[in-house]
């Protein structure tokens, strides 16, 4: 073959290349591509830089961060689900502190001041926030915010973005926007103990535990100052028979999802032992939804556990098994049953027939550090230096 450093590229050479470049849906790929010549370098370079605004709107294939062999204090390796193999990448950090999220490519920790660091391990891009108020009730929940996502990407939208939080013993909503010095805090009478949120069609939703599904809306102040307040209406509500708590996403298509996940009530352990996923049917004027289970998840994945819940069509992921949800430990399930003897529950529901498969396999040894959790690769110009 040629070698690519010595000759001269046409305009159909980049071309092609770019057609090459628009089938990559891999950081790995684009890595591998960059590391050819500096000419496509700087093509791979301009041409992931487009795609993370594609990206920012459309779902990526995630992929887990899990424990390094050689040391138990920092988590800087990536599992890939499509090879089963796990990748040194060059982000480091320490396990000790609390990850309440994830969130297009980025972490929400707490530091040891008890503020809100989202932190980009790709990049290195750190950006803090105040703390969470602390109240009496919320004082034996570590890091305060049991869960927390963001809205947009704030390496495309710095000035655009909010972190929306599930927070302390009663479970309530907290929000806070780029720029804002202080969160604004959602206190429901009667209490609302709210177990995820996600944005869907730029609408922030919320679930509880049972098939309770809010719509979240911010309201800006009246008056001269830059004030918000959170409300929420009910777009469904149904109770369960059995111990679970649901998720929620937006499938492929559009379609709002909720995902109940089941564990079983034995005394020695905790576990998943089953799923339902409903669809919720916009039928009237109203907010209100009918929620219809669907058998078949047609061709998507979807991924849940302490990160923002996502869903994928596999059709654009080879090696991404279609009608699979796959999962990881909840650690706020953990907390509250006192399941501390480090096993972990992750794996892969098959939605076809009921069966559970494995995806990552843990280290025995590092069974008590903190569960994998889900990220979506992003690609910054120092990961493409050669």
């Amino acid at each position: 073959m040629e070698n690519s450093k010595s000759r001269d590229w046409t305009a159909l050479d980049y071309d092609v290349l770019g057609v090459i470049l628009n089938k990559m849906v891999s950081l790995y790929d684009y890595l591998q591509f960059s590391l050819v010549c500096k000419s496509w370098y700087f093509l791979a370079l301009h041409h992931k830089h487009q795609r993370s605004i594609i990206a920012s709107k459309v779902p990526q294939l995630p992929m887990l961060i899990v424990p390094s062999k050689d040391g138990l204090e920092k988590q800087h390796c990536l599992y890939d689900l499509t090879t089963n193999i796990v990748r040194s990448v060059d982000f480091k950090f320490c396990f000790n502190k609390r990850c309440c999220g994830s969130s297009f490519g980025w972490l929400i920790m707490r530091d040891e001041t008890l503020g809100i660091v989202l932190f980009n391990p790709f990049s290195g891009a750190v950006i803090y926030l105040p703390p969470v108020a602390t109240y009496d009730d919320i004082e034996w929940i570590p890091g305060h915010i049991i869960k927390a996502i963001l809205t947009k990407d704030p390496s495309l939208y710095p000035n655009d973005y909010m972190v929306v939080g599930i927070f302390g013993t009663y479970k309530r909503l907290c929000l806070i926007r780029a720029n804002d010095k202080t969160w604004t805090y959602y206190y429901p009478t009667p209490n609302i103990p709210f177990n995820d949120i996600n944005i869907c069609r730029d609408t922030i939703y919320a679930t509880e535990n049972d098939l309770d599904v809010w719509k979240v809306e911010v309201q800006n102040s009246e008056d001269e100052s830059s004030s918000i307040s959170i409300s929420v209406k009910m777009v469904h509500t149904k109770r369960i028979r059995y111990i679970g708590t649901a998720y929620i996403t937006e499938s492929s298509k559009g379609e709002l999802l909720v995902v109940l996940r089941i564990f079983n009530s034995g005394e020695e352990q905790f576990e998943t032992v089953d799923f339902e996923v409903y669809k919720l049917i916009h039928e009237n004027e109203d907010e209100l939804r009918r929620a219809v289970e669907v058998k078949s998840l047609d061709g998507d994945a979807i991924f849940i556990g302490d990160s923002q819940s996502i869903c994928v069509s596999t059709k654009e992921f080879a090696g991404c098994l279609p009608n699979r949800i796959y999962f990881t430990d909840n650690r706020y399930v953990n907390l509250v049953v006192g399941k501390l003897d480090g096993t972990q529950d992750l794996g892969v529901f098959n939605f076809e027939d009921g069966s559970f498969e494995d995806h990552y396999i843990a280290d025995p040894a590092q069974k008590n550090l903190p569960s994998p959790m889900w990220i979506i690769p992003t690609i910054c110009s120092k990961d493409l230096d050669d």
